[in-house]
C-alpha cells in the first residue's frame, strides 16, 4: 500500500514545469503599439457597376448640339428685313422694350430704396419715375439726356397738372389692400374677357347699331349700308 501511494506523488508531479513555461512566456508578452498597414486586412467594399442610360447620353447630346446652335447664332449677323415684312412684335422689340426695359430695372432699383414695395404710404411713385426716365432718354431727343429734368420741371407737365390738378391724396394711400386687390382682379378678368372673339362681335354690333340711329341715310343708302356693315371693327370718334 505504501508503495502505491509514492507512485501516485510521483505522476502528480510531473506537469508542474509546463505550466511554469506557460506563465513565463504570457508575462513577457506585450501588445505593439501599432501594426503596419502591410499587416492589416482592410475589408475591400464591391461597387455595382452602373450601366449607362440611353436617355441620359441622349440628353446630354442635346444640350450639346443647342449649345452650338446657340453659339452659331450669336455669330451671325442680323439681317434687316424689309419694310413689308416687319410686324408690331418686331417693332415693340426693337424700338420700344430696348429703352423700356432699362427704365422699368432703375424703376424697381428705387422702389427697392424708398421701400415702396413693403410700405402702402410712399413718397416714390414708380409710374411717375418710369415717364421722367423715358422722357430723358428719347433717341429723338438727345439734349433731353443732358438736361436730366424732373418730372415736375418738365413744361407739358407743368401745363397739364395746371389744367388737371391731382388730388391731394393718390388712391394708393386712401384704399386698403384687400379692396385695391379686387379692383386689380376685376380689371384683368375684364381684360381677357373682352380680348374674346364672340364679345368683341357683340360689342362692335351695339357699336354700329348706336351710330346707325344718327345717320338718315342709312336706310335708303344701300352702297353706305353695304360698306358700313363690312367692317369688321367698328370704333367710335
Amino acid at each position: 500500500m505504501a508503495g502505491k501511494s509514492t507512485e501516485r506523488k510521483g505522476k502528480s508531479k510531473e506537469p508542474k514545469p509546463a505550466i511554469n513555461e506557460t506563465t513565463d512566456t504570457l508575462a513577457t508578452f506585450t501588445l505593439p503599439d501599432s501594426l503596419p498597414c502591410s499587416e492589416v486586412e482592410f475589408p475591400v467594399l464591391i461597387k455595382k457597376k452602373t450601366k449607362t442610360n440611353w436617355l441620359e447620353i441622349l440628353e446630354e447630346s442635346n444640350n450639346k448640339i443647342r449649345e452650338i446652335e446657340e453659339y452659331t447664332e450669336s455669330k451671325k449677323q442680323p439681317i434687316p428685313k424689309a419694310p413689308f415684312q416687319k410686324t408690331e412684335c418686331d417693332y415693340i422689340k426693337n424700338e420700344v422694350f430696348v429703352y423700356l426695359m432699362p427704365a422699368l430695372e432703375e424703376t424697381l432699383c428705387k422702389a427697392k430704396i424708398w421701400g415702396a414695395l413693403v410700405r402702402q404710404k410712399c413718397f416714390f411713385n414708380g409710374i411717375d419715375h418710369i415717364v421722367q426716365v423715358l422722357w430723358n432718354n428719347n433717341p429723338r431727343y438727345p439734349e433731353r439726356k443732358d438736361q436730366n429734368l424732373h418730372l415736375f420741371n418738365m413744361p407739358w407737365i407743368r401745363k397739364h397738372l395746371k389744367e388737371n390738378p391731382r388730388p391731394y391724396y393718390p388712391k394708393s394711400w386712401l384704399w386698403p389692400e384687400d379692396y385695391a386687390a379686387t379692383l386689380i382682379q376685376k380689371t384683368v378678368r375684364q381684360y381677357f374677357v373682352q380680348r374674346e372673339d364672340e364679345v368683341q362681335e357683340m360689342r362692335d354690333f351695339w357699336r354700329k347699331l348706336e351710330v346707325e340711329r344718327f345717320i338718315p341715310d342709312m336706310d335708303t343708302n344701300p352702297y353706305l349700308c353695304k360698306k358700313f356693315a363690312s367692317l369688321q371693327t367698328f370704333r367710335k370718334n
